[in-house]
């Protein structure tokens, strides 16, 4: 099943329109029409506040993780991680650890090219935070408005029911770590 079955059967199971739908999430039902039909790919930011709106992981609406129960030690290999690149920004997504996606535990790696921004995210439901750490480069974070930068190797948690934003403070291309749990 692909992304536009995702979410068309999910918006469905939760007795959602499309019109109700598009209230949750701000986007509009002609966009979510054409997701749903596979005519248009969401960019990371729409996809995640599509996900929040149908009250799951963005993850989950890309069919990553959530088979098989967790085996005692789960191997992805690097060509094994599907890679999710918006194609305005750049910014890519991978899915680091499929198998504690069941668990409700996200790892993703993003790597954001020099002067672009992954867009503001939607709050995530109450309860849910979000946990970065910078492996390589400078990353602005604006945290419900509150701004502030972060070098290689400085981390942040931060509640994630509040309007989140990352961009690339540097020259060169910026890598995090994030965890959504």
């Amino acid at each position: 099943m692909d992304l536009s079955a995702r979410v068309r059967e999910r918006r469905l199971a939760l007795g959602l329109t499309l019109e109700a739908l598009a209230e949750r999430t701000g986007v509009s039902r002609a966009m979510l029409s054409d997701i749903e039909r596979g005519r248009k790919n969401p960019t990371v930011k729409l996809l995640a506040g599509i996900a929040e709106g149908l009250g799951c992981t963005v993850s989950a609406l890309l069919g990553e993780g959530g088979g098989a129960p967790a085996e005692a030690i789960n191997v992805v290999r690097r060509d094994e991680q599907r890679t999710l690149i918006d194609p305005r920004s750049g910014v890519e997504r991978q899915v680091l650890a499929p198998a504690l996606l069941q668990r409700g535990v996200e790892v993703i790696w993003y790597a954001i090219p020099p002067g672009q921004e992954t867009g503001a995210f939607p709050p995530h439901r109450p309860g849910v935070e979000e946990h970065i750490t910078v492996v390589e480069g400078r990353l602005r974070c604006t945290l419900a408005g509150r701004e502030l930068t972060l070098e290689t190797g400085d981390s942040v948690t931060f509640r994630a029911d509040i309007v989140h934003n990352f961009a690339n403070a540097g020259p060169a291309p910026c890598r995090y770590l994030l965890l959504i749990l």
